[in-house]
Order: structure tokens, then sequence, then C-alpha cells
């Protein structure tokens, strides 16, 4: 059974007649009881009766030309006003120092600032400046950090660049492990997907 509330809902689509089925009997049924709602619905079919007779007001071309002539009469843009010394001093400081920028830019292109060939002083080097990794491998992915830790201590190899976007490892042995012992148990493990000579 529909509610008084659900027919209150119903009015406005049952003055559209878009009601249709057995919501519209309901609400047909529920209207003809009750004289409220039938007050109500005639208030609703007055209202839609009132806007379809009244005439939807568009400016037309006059209320183009009004608003055409409002444009052109306002007033201009008042002028910019001059440019002070200080502004001026500021371009000028910015003017060199865009030319300061593009002169040490092309001076490190030419090769004048190569880094590679500053001596290093004894004792220091650049982090990842060493001799290539022998090995590069592949983890399987499920791999815990504990067997990975386990498999390096046997096979006697650290860890020297890695992992990479791919998941890819570079490993050294350490000192006083030979590559071919290291990459023996390497190949041997089950972890290990992939090994790859660097040479």
């Amino acid at each position: 059974m529909t509610t008084r509330d659900d027919i209150h809902e119903l009015l406005p689509f049952l003055a559209n007649d878009t009601l249709e089925g057995e919501e519209r009997r309901a609400a047909e049924a529920a209207v003809a009881e009750d004289p409220e709602l039938q007050t109500e619905l005639a208030a609703l079919r007055a209202v839609r009766e009132t806007m379809r007779a009244e005439d939807a007001y568009s400016p037309g071309e006059m209320g183009l030309a009004r608003l055409m002539r409002d444009v052109e009469a306002e007033a201009p843009q008042a002028a910019a006003p001059p440019r002070s010394g200080r502004v001026l001093a500021w371009q000028a400081a910015a003017a060199v120092l865009l030319v300061a920028v593009i002169g040490q830019g092309a001076f490190l292109m030419r090769g004048g600032g190569d880094m590679a060939e500053a001596p290093q002083p004894e004792g220091y080097s650049l982090a990842g400046a060493g001799a290539e990794a022998p090995f590069t491998v592949a983890i399987a992915p499920d791999t815990p950090e504990r067997a990975l830790r386990a498999l390096l201590l046997e096979a006697g190899v650290e860890v020297t660049g890695g992992p990479s976007a791919l998941g890819l490892y570079q490993l050294a042995p350490v000192e006083g492990v030979t590559p071919d012992e290291a990459r023996g148990i390497l190949e041997a493990s089950d972890i290990v997907e992939d090994l790859t000579l660097n040479q």
C-alpha cells in the first residue's frame, strides 16, 4: 500500500500527466478520497498552465544592441604608469644574471668543468666510482630479506648497486673470494632468477 507521503511525492508527476501504471491508479484513488490532496493537485495544475501560457522573455536584438553600446561606452583603461628607475635596475640585474648562467652552461657543455678528470685527494673516492661489479643478478620477487642476506654471505658477495627499476642488483665478491667461487654459489641458488657476467 502506498503511504500518504508517497502520494504527496507523486502529485507533481500526476499534475504533469507523466505518471503511469499502478502508481497513477494509486495516486488518483488517494486524491479522490482526500480533499487536501485534491486542492494541492489543482494548485499544481494551475501553476503548470500558468507557466505554459507565459511567453519566454528574450532580450533579442535590442538587448544585444544595448549590451554592445554599454561595452563600447566603458572608460578606456588607464595607461600604465611610467617605469621607475628601480624597476629598470632590477631588469638590468636579471639580464646580467641570465648572461652569467648561459655562459656557465656553455662552459660546462664544452667540457671545461669535467669533474671526472679532477684529481681526488688520497684516501677519498666518489661513491660508486669503483670497478664495475662482475655480476648482475635478478632475484625472485617474493624472496624474503633473510634468504637474500644468507645467500650474499654464503657466496661471499656484497651489493654494490641496486635494486634498479627492473629489480636487478650489482654484486661484487668481497676480499678473499674469487668471482668464479661466487658465481658457482649464485648459479646454484633457487632465489637467483638470472645471473649475468658484466664485461
